[in-house]
């Protein structure tokens, strides 16, 4: 209770006496060092809350929260900046819970790292992975991926997702895409092996409903 109030403390002196910059539209994104990277236009709210892709036994649930003002690197380069944060459960096609992170979310971490679902970039129809399908003007945030057990030192995949309204339904429409293969080094010591090889979660497109 103590650290988080100490937490809370350190956000309102930042808040008043850092620079406040768009996250989205700044050329100079974490280069301005003790400067705040708002979310000003809320972009990363319509993605907050449960969602869930159902095909027959087979499941992902993911859910996700804003942090506001999570602090990014250490020291003189230290800088802030709002970010979405998830976790998922898996089930696949024959019912086995293959993962599950979810409760995990309700954790505060000292670095957002330790999600395994935190956003990057605002990506266009024209960035990739391309979206041909997209409507003129889509935005999609990309999210990097990981799973909890993850050892090796390369293994990274990405989570790039746009927001839809089908028939008055939300829907997430994602892309799960391999970034590096495995390179059987330890994140831990780069001098061990990693036993951790393939993501449970299957690669391919997703579209998944609001809860």
């Amino acid at each position: 209770m103590k650290k988080i109030f100490v937490l809370l403390l350190l956000n309102i002196f930042c808040t008043v006496n850092s620079q406040v910059v768009n996250l989205y539209s700044n050329p100079n994104y974490g280069s301005i060092y003790n400067a705040y990277f708002k979310d000003i236009d809320n972009f990363q709210n319509q993605f907050i809350g449960t969602w869930v892709y159902q095909n027959g036994q087979e499941r992902l649930e993911i859910k996700f929260r804003k942090l506001q003002m999570a602090l990014i690197g250490e020291g003189p380069r230290q800088y802030y900046e709002d970010v979405l944060v998830g976790e998922y459960k898996y089930i696949d096609a024959t019912g086995v819970e293959k993962v599950n992170s979810i409760p995990l979310l309700e954790n505060y971490y000292e670095t957002i790292f330790k999600y395994n679902l935190y956003s990057g970039g605002k990506m266009t129809n024209s960035s990739a992975p391309i979206c041909n399908v997209c409507p003129p003007g889509t935005e999609r945030l990309y999210m990097f991926f990981d799973e909890q057990g993850n050892d090796d030192f390369g293994l990274s995949a990405a989570f790039t997702m746009r927001r839809v309204v089908e028939n008055g339904v939300e829907k997430i429409i994602a892309q799960l895409e391999n970034v590096s293969q495995a390179s059987n080094e330890n994140k831990e010591n780069v001098d061990q092996p990693s036993l951790f090889r393939h993501f449970s979660v299957p690669y391919g497109f997703y579209t998944l409903i609001k809860q």
